[in-house]
């Protein structure tokens, strides 16, 4: 059962007036009335398809309900009710410009239709523009107070912009509206859980296992992990912190990039890299033998880069985490393989990642000239933006967590770019490079090997860019690594086309405004102008 005050919408049928027909067509109608007849036979038939056409949708056959919709359009391309049902269609199918292309053709053909603007918000959004897809679900709302889907999309951006608890509140009103949609159950799940609601996270899980298509056995089976670990989690204070209010702790630089530093799992030394590029603390499967964190539940495959993109999710919880002054209590984790240790400098050998999970309750600062992390956990905490070399931009967060921020390549490409300090390389991804055409930049006979969450890339290729933008801020001659990021899109939410890395980051004194969801960078050597 779910706990969120509403339950599936019903119809209250009033009286009814039974009046006797009359049988006055003796003779043949008139030529205008045999037209009308014919015109409401036709407008029958129609509704069926569009019926058969939402069932295929619920049922999880997008294909079947694309090529239904579209067959309407070949016969009368100003229908707007197929415009609407092909757009809805593709948009599952996560086609995201052939929705766009629908939806904004059924605005065109009917203005004052609200689930078009809606739509056309959602292809927006999942595409990663979200300042456009805000302006659509405005318009939506102005038209229709009650569109389900305008609710449900601006539900997704409240939580990719922090607020979480409107995030939740307008998932469950649109899920009222329309109980038969279980996009909607994913968003209330997900906002329950950050906001520690994990009981109310695993019954909206439930409910949309319950609900959604059997068509996609990994989510499930991800999603039944998930119900698992929220079930072992509710009731319990996760990220307990103790200790002063500020801490400073030392971290070294490694040769490949990443910050390295040393704490305290359940009383032992460990070394984790400072990981701004993980929702979740990782612990690998040798340091949780060894430091005893067991597993509490597991399901499904995570996504990432290297290999097949995909390994077994696992859940564990550390007892407690020091970090210089400050120690974290019940610290849920993912617990995985590492690979490439074994080939590392011996100090560089990471037994873990300190994920957002735990940064997220600080003030976080990286200062890579000074070399140490400042967390602080002061009531008024926040980036001093009077300060003239720090640029102040905002950011949003992923589905899974991370760090989202907009970025400008060679000067025209605006593109979604994960903010991760545990990756060594910026990357672009190939559909972005694709998109943008950006294949005459690619290295001519230069290619890596790439260590990633999933395993090892071999022959990944790099590409040349001239000038790399964040606001005023920009590097000139950075070589990016070229990766596939399908597996990342799967559970971002909006798109990302690039991963901004160590190579880049390690010219600033960074700092992370979880609260206020801004990021302030200060430069700290020429590689970087500011204008």
């Amino acid at each position: 059962m779910m706990h969120f005050g509403f339950g599936r919408a019903r119809t209250l049928l009033g009286p009814v007036l039974l009046v006797p027909a009359l049988l006055i067509m003796v003779i043949p109608p008139p030529r205008s009335l045999a037209f009308s007849e014919q015109a409401r036979a036709s407008s029958e038939v129609n509704e069926k398809v569009y019926r058969e056409g939402r069932k295929l949708i619920r049922a999880g056959k997008f294909k079947e309900a694309i090529k239904l919709y579209e067959d309407l359009l070949s016969l009368n391309p100003e229908d707007v009710e197929a415009r609407i049902g092909a757009s809805f269609a593709y948009a599952k199918a996560s086609d995201y410009q052939k929705g766009l292309d629908h939806a904004n053709e059924a605005a065109r053909l009917d203005p004052n239709r609200a689930r078009a603007h809606a739509l056309a918000g959602l292809s927006l959004l999942r595409s990663g523009f979200v300042s456009a897809a805000t302006q659509q679900l405005i318009l939506a709302f102005k038209l229709d107070a009650k569109e389900p889907l305008a609710y449900g999309a601006a539900a997704e951006i409240d939580y990719y912009e922090g607020r979480s608890r409107e995030s939740r509140e307008k998932a469950i009103y649109a899920f009222s509206l329309d109980p038969d949609e279980p996009d909607y159950l994913v968003t209330i799940a997900r906002a329950s859980s950050r906001i520690e609601l994990f009981a109310d996270a695993a019954d909206a899980y439930e409910e949309f296992l319950r609900i959604a298509p059997r068509t996609d056995t990994e989510r499930r089976e991800r999603i039944q992990g998930l119900i698992q670990f929220y079930r072992q989690l509710a009731g319990q204070q996760v990220h307990q912190i103790a200790g002063g209010p500020t801490t400073q702790v030392p971290f070294r630089l490694g040769t490949d990039r990443r910050p390295y530093v040393r704490l305290r799992i359940n009383g032992r030394d460990a070394t984790f890299v400072i990981d701004t590029g993980s929702g979740f603390t990782v612990i690998s499967k040798e340091a949780a033998r060894r430091f005893g964190v067991s597993e509490i539940a597991r399901g499904g495959k995570s996504q990432g880069i290297g290999g097949d993109g995909k390994f077994p999710i696992v859940y564990g919880l550390i007892r407690w985490l020091q970090l210089g002054d400050i120690r974290v209590k019940s610290i849920p984790c993912f617990i995985r393989p590492f690979h490439g240790n074994a080939d590392r400098p011996a100090d560089e050998r990471a037994e873990g990642f300190i994920g957002l999970s735990i940064l997220a309750h600080f003030l976080t600062e990286l200062d890579y000239k000074d070399n140490v992390m400042r967390l602080d956990r002061s009531a008024d905490r926040t980036i001093e933006s009077t300060d003239p070399s720090t640029t102040v931009i905002p950011f949003r967060t992923t589905q899974n967590g991370l760090i989202s921020i907009e970025t400008e390549v060679d000067d025209i490409h605006h593109i979604n770019t994960i903010l991760d300090s545990g990756a060594s390389t910026t990357v672009l991804s190939t559909a972005a490079i694709d998109r943008l055409k950006m294949r005459d930049n690619i290295i001519k006979g230069q290619s890596v090997r790439v260590v990633g969450a999933a395993g090892v890339n071999e022959n990944v290729e790099l590409i040349f860019i001239r000038n790399y933008r964040v606001a005023d801020l920009h590097q000139k001659n950075l070589r990016a690594l070229v990766l596939d990021f399908a597996a990342i899109n799967q559970t971002s939410g909006f798109e990302q086309s690039g991963i901004l890395g160590g190579d880049f980051l390690r010219h600033f004194r960074l700092t992370i405004d979880f609260n206020r969801a801004r990021l302030g960078l200060q430069p700290q050597t020429s590689a970087v102008i500011k204008n």
